[in-house]
């Protein structure tokens, strides 16, 4: 790819907003764009690569204040390395936390729907009474 790209046709190929491509602008993720002459931003294949890089990461669980960091560590090293590797592990372990977090929830509402439709045919409750169920948990 040789040719500039306008934003529309960028967001497209990154496979983003519009929207997202001036966010990622203003937040310094993203370089300023050159200008053409009647004032459109043109972005070239570094752009493109960026915001790919910025949506893998983001899909692997990095923060966009993550991304920024590693970004701005990018290519200074082994020290960048392990930097990257630490923040992985650490979105890694706050990722299996919320899963497990996740798990419990889904056996306690499991374990109260259970027992609200068992006492619901006995005693012919309504869904309303749900929210009674939910109170005294």
């Amino acid at each position: 790819m040789s040719e500039t790209l306008l934003i529309g046709e960028l967001a497209r190929l990154a496979g983003v907003k519009r929207d997202a491509v001036r966010f990622y602008e203003r937040s310094g993720l993203l370089a300023p764009p050159a200008r053409s002459a009647n004032g459109y931003r043109a972005y070239d294949e570094t752009a493109l690569a960026r915001l790919r890089f910025i949506k893998k990461a983001q899909s692997l669980g990095f923060s966009l204040d993550e991304v920024k960091r590693i970004i701005s560590l990018r290519g200074n090293g082994k020290a960048t390395c392990r930097c990257v590797v630490a923040m992985a592990e650490a979105t890694l372990e706050e990722t299996e936390r919320k899963l497990r977090e996740t798990r419990r929830f889904a056996a306690s509402l499991r374990k109260h729907l259970t027992q609200w439709k068992r006492d619901a045919k006995k005693r012919g409750r309504h869904a309303a009474d749900f929210c009674k169920l939910i109170e005294t948990s």
